[in-house]
């Protein structure tokens, strides 16, 4: 069993990236890079390393895509899909690889292996808060969704399910490919003893006793449509519509009222909406 792991970029940050490299390649991992970043990075990395360029952006569906076809075509049987800010060490990488393996034995129909999130904000567990996940064997759970960062596919199963939805850009990725396997009959497994310290968002913001993820003004814009996009579609869980359809004045009101470039979010949240209730996907553009 042979593994990739496919990172993606946007105007990355070296010494994270690097340190992940060079953990990657220790452990005999192939890896994949491909670059969403207007300015090309290749000069970054040996010869060894897979490096794909999309100067223009194609989002982060795309983009895993990519990496995943070409992890296909080079014969590989299971890859991890990567963001560029996941901080990875030696034992984190060994336990994707053993109990990935595991878990592809342990369930006929795996669709996705992944760890214990861990948030680098508060150094807390990410934890559902309404649909738990079911405990299987070997600390094993089964999960209804998981994150795109650490996530290990057997590619195998992508003839089945198809690969993620590149229209919808970023936002909501990760999750739906989730879904749409569990309706073609596969499983999602989180595993209990295998964590990774993750960055979701650019900052915090609590107010009234609740916490708010803070991310860059034009994501609102996906997060809105997305959700408005997703809430139509009979596979997605209905407290994952409840829960985000609901949410989605009170995030207006944080972040119209409460955190900086109010106005410019405030544009962004309404386009969100108006392309979301007409079903637009793919790039937001402003015309």
């Amino acid at each position: 069993m042979n593994f990739a792991a496919i990172i993606i970029l946007f105007h990355p940050e070296q010494r994270t990236l690097f340190n992940n490299l060079d953990r990657l390649t220790q452990a005999g991992l192939k890896v994949i890079i491909v670059d969403n970043s207007p300015v090309s990075h290749q000069q970054w990395f040996p010869s060894d390393i897979q490096y794909l360029h999309f100067a223009d952006n194609a989002g982060i569906a795309a983009a895993q895509n990519a990496g995943l076809i070409l992890a296909q075509q080079l014969h590989f049987d299971f890859a991890m899909l990567l963001d560029q800010d996941s901080q990875l060490d030696a034992n984190f990488i060994a336990l994707v690889v053993s109990r990935t393996q595991q878990a592809n034995k342990q369930f006929d129909n795996l669709a996705a292996y992944g760890p214990t999130i861990v948030s680098q904000f508060d150094n807390q567990v990410v934890k559902a808060g309404i649909q738990k996940p079911i405990k299987s064997d070997n600390g094993f759970l089964i999960c209804r969704q998981i994150i795109a960062s650490g996530m290990t596919i057997p590619l195998a199963v992508l003839d089945d399910t198809g690969l993620m939805e590149a229209e919808l850009f970023i936002d909501g990725v990760d999750h739906e490919w989730c879904w749409r396997a569990q309706r073609a009959g596969y499983v999602v497994v989180c595993d209990t003893q295998n964590t990774l310290l993750h960055r979701q968002g650019d900052e915090r913001k609590r107010l009234l006793g609740i916490t708010f993820k803070i991310g860059h003004p034009l994501r609102l814009y996906y997060q809105y449509r997305n959700v408005l996009v997703l809430a139509r579609r009979s596979y997605v869980p209905a407290y994952w519509k409840v829960r985000n359809l609901v949410a989605l004045p009170i995030r207006w009101l944080v972040n119209r009222f409460f955190v900086k470039d109010s106005v410019l979010r405030g544009r962004y949240m309404l386009a969100g909406i108006k392309d979301g209730i007409r079903a637009r996907t793919g790039r937001y553009n402003d015309d």
